[in-house]
C-alpha cells in the first residue's frame, strides 16, 4: 500500500511540475507578443553579406498584430500584409508576406534568430538564406 502511495506522489509531482513548466512558458511568450505587437517597429540597420542597405527601408513602418497578422507601411504605397509568429523556445521570430512585396521587404521574409534582445524597444536578429547572412535591428518608433 505504501508503495501505491508513494508512486501516487512521486505521479502528482511530475504533472505539477510539467503543468509549472507550461504555465512559465505560456507566460514567457505573453510578455514577448506583448512587446511586439504594442507599437509601430522601423528598420534601423540591416547589412546584407556585411553591406549596410538600411536606406532601403527608409518611411518603411511596421506592426505586428496580436493574430499574427503583420502590416507594412510607407506613405504612398499599399500597406503590404503578411504574417508572423514568435517562438521563444529557439529564439526566432518568422515573417512572410501574402503576396509579393515591393523591394526590399521581400528581404524581411523567413526566419530570424534573436540575437540580442536589447529592450523591448529593440532587438536585433540574424538569418542566412541561400547562403547569404542578414543582420537586422528593429526599433519601437
Amino acid at each position: 500500500m505504501r508503495k501505491f502511495f508513494l508512486i501516487g506522489i512521486v505521479a502528482i509531482n511530475i504533472a505539477l511540475n510539467f503543468s509549472c513548466k507550461k504555465a512559465v512558458e505560456a507566460a514567457k511568450e505573453e510578455v514577448v507578443v506583448a512587446a511586439i505587437t504594442d507599437g509601430v517597429w522601423t528598420v534601423t540597420s540591416f547589412k546584407q553579406s556585411s553591406v549596410d542597405i538600411t536606406s532601403s527601408f527608409s518611411g518603411w513602418e511596421f506592426q505586428y498584430l496580436t493574430n499574427g497578422i503583420s502590416l507594412a507601411n510607407k506613405i504612398g504605397i499599399t500597406t503590404v500584409n503578411g504574417t508572423w509568429a514568435g517562438n521563444t523556445a529557439n529564439f526566432t521570430f518568422t515573417a512572410n508576406f501574402n503576396s509579393t512585396p515591393p523591394a526590399p521587404l521581400e528581404k524581411l521574409a523567413g526566419t530570424w534568430t534573436v540575437t540580442r534582445a536589447v529592450s523591448s524597444n529593440k532587438g536585433s536578429y540574424a538569418k542566412t538564406e541561400g547562403g547569404v547572412y542578414y543582420e537586422m535591428d528593429l526599433t519601437k518608433k
